[in-house]
């Protein structure tokens, strides 16, 4: 089983406990605690997979890590992660269970990057026509898909200007750089010009 796989399935398993615990936000937060701690500590990770450590050193380990915020779902959760061998899932499980949590309330993140920060005025009126855009139909099966657009602003100076809107696995690009390498493609197309 392909390491994404795995991530889905103990995603979606935890998931689908904690949200008959009623414990989806609480457990959405630690999860994202988490996963914050081990992206700032890498060494952590590289301990989790040292075979010289007992799975009870590794579990005292990841108990250490949730210092402060321990639910017993996530404990258990844990544990059975360190058995199965599957530590290392963990911050693909946190981006997976994020997702999924912020579908099931209603939240449509989209990242948008731009050469330089836009105005609050143009990010308001953005979000209004991704709301639009993305709003489900009427006829949309699952009512909890994206009603509410969140969006993420990031800086690339390398795109020289205009933007790019990433979402739900899709982008929309915008941007001048791209906009170049259109206009260049043309430009150096012999084919569009009949040269051939």
């Amino acid at each position: 089983m392909s390491d994404a796989t795995a991530a889905d399935r103990y995603t979606r398993a935890l998931f689908e406990l904690a949200e008959k615990e009623g414990s989806l936000a609480e457990t959405a937060v630690r999860l994202q605690a988490l996963a914050k701690i081990l992206k700032a500590q890498p060494k952590v990770l590289l301990l989790m997979a040292n075979p010289t450590l007992t799975d009870q050193e590794k579990y005292a380990l990841a108990l250490g890590a949730l210092a402060g915020g321990k639910t017993k779902l996530l404990e258990r959760f844990l544990l059975v992660l360190i058995d199965k061998k599957r530590f290392a899932l963990l911050p693909e499980i946190q981006k997976v269970f994020h997702e999924i949590f912020e579908k099931k309330q209603g939240v449509q993140e989209v990242t948008l990057v731009s050469a330089v920060p836009f105005s609050s005025g143009f990010l308001e009126k953005l979000k209004t026509v991704l709301t639009k855009r993305l709003r489900p139909s009427l006829l949309d099966t699952e009512p909890e898909a994206g009603t509410e657009i969140r969006l993420i602003p990031k800086i690339d100076r390398g795109i020289l200007g205009g933007f790019i809107l990433r979402f739900a696995g899709k982008e929309i690009d915008c941007s001048f750089r791209n906009r170049l390498h259109e206009i260049q493609q043309k430009l150096f197309s012999p084919v569009e010009e009949g040269i051939v």
